[in-house]
């Protein structure tokens, strides 16, 4: 599953977004925007993080896949 990250200037992840459902197209189809100063990654979630509901736990888990990019 792929997911975009988006991070702040000194590399803090500042908001996340997972891919919609390409069945469900009333979910619409935007993405996230970056902000002055942040960045946006796209990266390939690991199967272990796919169902954390917590975003602490979740940016903890991510945070070395977007330090990779």
């Amino acid at each position: 599953m792929k997911m975009t990250v988006i991070t702040g200037k000194d590399g803090t992840i500042v908001g996340t977004a997972r891919e919609g459902d390409p069945n469900k197209p009333e979910a619409g189809v935007g993405g996230p925007m970056a902000g002055p100063d942040q960045s946006v990654h796209v990266i390939d979630l690991p199967k272990e993080l796919e169902n954390v509901a917590d975003a602490s736990e979740l940016h903890r888990g991510i945070k070395t896949h977007v330090a990779k990019k």
